[in-house]
């Protein structure tokens, strides 16, 4: 049975815009400009920088690693999740285009809004094309594939390398998603009936987990073993599985 444990005091949370878990701490951009380093263990938190305009933030890693910031202007900032110092990479408004993105062993995946599939090293290596076609909602990489969620709620499973493709359950199958996110090897989707849907990527087993209802969720993240989320007030609740 899912239940949900509320981490923060009711609205703390209210403002953010998007976000990310890496290692133990949650790294969230707030409306204002405001980024944020929150422990997920402790709830202590920090400003790791201020004058941001975050479309995407991005995590490259799991226990540690960078973050990414895709500016409404299109620019992209690498980021140091200890001491938030910042790093332009590349020319401004080079990522204007995209619309869904993540990262992973210092490549950005990303969906532009003309549906092509790119990965691009941030050392400033040439862009491979991966596929096209797609009309992305969100994107997610796990140990070596993409996973490429459509607007129609379809998702797809990309070959990161070669860029072959596979559909990933049922066509639409996600339709009704509110948020989603990839936790220790399983795609969690909280679904507008307030059920917790859990795909095992490795085999593609699906199950609908219940018990709280999570319907007023918006952002899901994966932050020192546990799954976590905003709800619409503003409160940050942990999702026990």
């Amino acid at each position: 049975m899912v239940s949900k444990i509320q981490e923060s005091d009711v609205g703390v949370w209210k403002n953010t815009v998007t976000g990310v878990g890496l290692g133990r701490k949650l790294f969230t951009y707030e409306d204002g400009g405001s980024l944020y380093s929150t422990s997920a263990k402790y709830g202590t938190f920090k400003q790791l920088g201020e004058g941001y305009n975050t479309r995407l933030l991005l995590a490259d890693g799991t226990d540690e690693g960078l973050l990414y910031a895709i500016e409404e202007s299109g620019t992209l900032y690498q980021i140091d999740p200890t001491s938030g110092e910042w790093e332009q990479i590349g020319e401004d408004g080079a990522w204007a285009d995209v619309v869904a993105a993540d990262a992973a062993d210092g490549t950005v995946y990303y969906v532009d809004d003309e549906g092509s599939l790119f990965a691009m090293p941030v050392d400033g290596g040439d862009a491979t094309e991966l596929g096209e076609g797609y009309d992305t909602a969100a994107l997610f990489f796990w140990q070596g594939y993409v996973y490429v969620l459509e607007n129609d709620g379809s998702l797809y499973k990309v070959d990161a390398e070669s860029g072959e493709w596979e559909l990933f359950g049922a066509e639409g199958a996600y339709d009704d998603t509110l948020a989603a996110t990839i936790h220790q090897g399983v795609f969690y989707a909280v679904e507008e009936d307030g059920s917790l849907g859990a795909t095992t990527l490795e085999d593609g087993s699906y199950e609908e987990l219940t018990g709280a209802d999570l319907s007023d969720i918006r952002h899901l993240f994966s932050a020192s073993g546990n799954l976590y989320g905003i709800d619409n007030a503003g409160t940050l609740q942990r999702i026990a599985l």
